[in-house]
């Protein structure tokens, strides 16, 4: 039965079994409408439901915007055998599918779920180290959440952590890592672990079919319970990994927890003891004695007193293990026959929860910047997008941060380990004294690293101290940082110079600008590798923020930069005064060490100016999301993070006319000359006059952020930099 023809073409199976399943099933379908990625084909087998699971199943089939097939099954064959007939049926089709999501009808995936792990799937898949499987995050259910309630991935404190994969302990237990656990976003990064919950774990085709024995990619005698790990046992012995991707994300409405064992039937807990058997028995050897002889001896000690003084009930298990010795046996020589891995490799696991994805991957550092969680400009916004992503993707990444701004307890930060060093609180001591610090730091102590990234050209001078380690590194120069107006004779001339070094000392010299490369290669014909910034827009309908400042939505301007000369923030307040109307002008930023220029600019400005200060986070976002246009008077730099910022959020951008200002906004902007006070004047008045042109134009604005300015491509293109920095090119 059928709510499209069978035989339509899918490259991904989903393969559900139910059984009394009829209150999931309304929010497992709408989960799946809204599934984003390949095509692909549901198989539900139901194991003989009498809740009104199959007359749900029929109903949905016939409203189904995908293909779907219902297999109803006379009686209970568990999860083991009622997935085996989903992958029959998935694997007797024509095209076989090219990955296999075994979802469970009480596990709702958020819209990205399966194009998330195909994505990871197929990043770290490689000859030495096929990836036959990769599991997400699952957070609990709570019973009034689903995909029509708050994301899966919010930030509720209350929303617990169901599995970050699967780990085994010393005493031979599998476990979902993180269990229980409140989600404060433990786990952040791309791994490897010991495998997946068959609540919702992708697999590989060709894995499961490699896996098969006698046929069977899960073992009948299972029944229900441990049937994935033992799954996990036979991938891992093939030679297949299992990865963890924390952005892929879904709620999984598990019932049966280990702390719950006594309100379960006694056919669960058969299930469960029997397994426990089964799985030692298949995948047990000298090579993990080692690890697990003490802590397993003592727990089947534990587990034979319980069942004979408080379930007794369980001890037909051992009945049934003897009387099916003989052929239990027999498949447990058939697996072992089939190994391809030495036993010491599976062994490894016990006692782990993951390891990384690339043991040989080197460490990264990233020097110069005040660190993050970003709290201050350009460079720490960039590495507070960066430095994750690639964690995320495995690459062990360290961070270097200044104690002035970043709490000193802090030793990670989103799967980013953090190095927190203090340093001069001075205009001109800061950044050098830090840098010099770190550089310091990484010679006595990193370990691992071969790869460095320093931002800010002042600190080309330190490169050579991380050469002892033979740590190869890319210097981003960003701006043209002599033309400054706040550097007097001297910083002028350490910027000069510094440019020269940069020239000559990194392996890379990286530029964000085309600007800024076209600079480098005129004056001191030095090719540099240009990589831009990124935005990842989303937005606030409508923040406290709003109301706290008096703002209405799309009624104001917005400005966020440094307060500095060079950034014109006095010149913008002095043109927004001669402009007319009633629209509020909202100048965010702050700086360090300009307190007597921000104090003047403050004192002249008009009344309708608002002054909040430095705002970050989701006051910030807040702020882009309903702004009418921002306003970007940059005079030097290259690519400047605020801008692209503004146009991903679809602002109408009123933008300096400066040669790297144009590359970043083309033709989506309304441009003025900042020394003309006129000139900016009347691009307030445009925006304010003819509010539908400024939404036509942050419309265009936000479809260039879109295909120009994208993390994910930024992210690709650091990698690149890193590995050829690693291989010494």
């Amino acid at each position: 039965m059928s709510g499209r023809e069978t035989h339509t073409q899918a490259v991904l199976a989903i393969c559900t079994v139910t059984w009394n399943d009829a209150v999931n099933l309304p929010r497992f379908f709408e989960a799946l409408a809204g599934l984003q990625g390949p095509p692909f084909r549901l198989i539900v087998v139901d194991n003989a439901s009498t809740d009104g699971t199959v007359e749900s199943l029929r109903e949905h089939a016939g409203a189904a915007s995908f293909p779907l097939r219902v297999i109803v099954l006379h009686e209970n064959r568990g999860f083991a055998g009622g997935l085996n007939r989903a992958l029959d049926s998935a694997f007797a089709s024509d095209p076989r599918p090219d990955w296999v999501l075994s979802l469970n009808a009480d596990a709702w995936p958020t819209p990205d779920y399966a194009m998330r792990l195909i994505e990871s799937l197929e990043r770290f898949t490689s000859s030495e180290r096929p990836v036959g499987a990769v599991t997400g995050r699952l957070l609990r259910a709570n019973d009034d959440r689903g995909p029509g309630g708050p994301c899966p991935g919010g930030r509720s404190e209350k929303r617990l952590i169901d599995a970050c994969g699967m780990a085994l302990t010393r005493s031979w237990r599998h476990v979902d890592r993180g269990s229980g656990q409140i989600d404060r976003g433990q786990y952040p990064a791309t791994e490897r672990v010991f495998g997946g919950s068959g609540a919702a774990t992708l697999f590989l085709g060709a894995a499961l079919r490699d896996a098969a024995v006698a046929g069977r990619v899960l073992d009948d005698d299972f029944h229900s319970y441990r049937e994935d790990a033992e799954l996990c046992f036979r991938l891992r012995e093939r030679g297949w990994e299992v990865l963890y991707e924390p952005r892929a994300r879904a709620v999984h409405g598990r019932v049966n927890l280990p702390r719950r064992r006594r309100q379960m039937s006694r056919e669960v807990n058969f299930h469960s003891l029997k397994n426990r058997y089964l799985l030692q028995l298949y995948h047990r050897g000298l090579a993990d004695l080692p690890r697990t002889l003490l802590g397993t001896s003592v727990r089947e000690l534990g587990i034979v007193a319980y069942v004979l003084l408080r379930e007794p009930s369980s001890l037909a298990a051992y009945a049934w293990l003897w009387r099916n010795r003989r052929r239990l046996l027999e498949r447990r020589r058939m697996i072992r026959s089939r190994r391809r891995v030495p036993p010491r490799m599976t062994a490894r696991w016990f006692g782990r929860t993951s390891l990384p994805i690339d043991p040989e991957r080197p460490r990264i550092l990233i020097i110069g910047s005040r660190g993050i969680p970003a709290a201050y400009s350009g460079y720490e916004t960039m590495i507070e997008a960066l430095a994750p992503r690639l964690a995320e993707r495995g690459w062990p990444v360290t961070v270097y941060c200044r104690s002035h701004y970043v709490d000193r307890r802090l030793r990670s930060h989103r799967g980013v380990d953090l190095v927190v060093l203090p340093t001069l609180r001075t205009k001109y001591g800061d950044t050098p004294v830090h840098t010099l610090l770190s550089c310091l730091h990484v010679a006595l102590f990193a370990r691992g690293a071969r790869a460095a990234l320093v931002v800010n050209g002042a600190n080309a001078i330190f490169l050579p101290l991380l050469w002892p380690r033979r740590i190869r590194t890319g210097l981003h120069v960003d701006g043209i940082e002599k033309r400054r107006a706040k550097w007097g004779w001297p910083g002028r001339f350490v910027y000069s110079v510094s440019e020269r070094l940069a020239c000559l000392l990194p392996g890379v010299t990286v530029s964000d600008a085309e600007v800024i490369a076209d600079h480098y290669r005129a004056l001191y014909r030095r090719e540099t590798t240009m990589i831009r910034y990124g935005v990842e827009p989303r937005p606030i309908a409508s923040h406290p923020i709003l109301e706290e400042l008096g703002l209405e939505r799309r009624r104001y301007f917005l400005y966020v930069s440094r307060f500095e000369p060079e950034n014109n923030p006095h010149r913008v307040v002095a043109a927004y005064s001669r402009a007319g109307g009633d629209l509020p002008l909202v100048m965010v930023g702050d700086a360090p060490y300009a307190s007597a220029f921000i104090a003047e600019m403050k004192r002249t400005a008009d009344p309708r100016v608002r002054f909040p200060g430095a705002v970050y986070g989701d006051r910030y976002r807040g702020l882009l999301s309903s702004a009418l246009a921002t306003v970007h008077a940059t005079e030097v730099g290259g690519t400047h993070p605020a801008l692209v910022e503004a146009m991903g959020y679809g602002n109408c951008v009123l933008v300096n006319d400066e040669p790297a200002n144009r590359e970043t906004a083309g033709e989506a902007a309304i441009y003025f000359e900042v020394r003309d006070r006129a000139s900016l004047t009347a691009a307030f008045e445009q925006a304010a006059g003819d509010p539908a042109r400024a939404r036509r134009l942050g419309d265009r604005a936000a479809r260039r952020a879109a295909s120009e300015f994208n993390w994910e491509q930024v992210t690709d293109q650091y990698e690149q930099l890193f590995r050829r920095l690693c291989q010494g090119r």
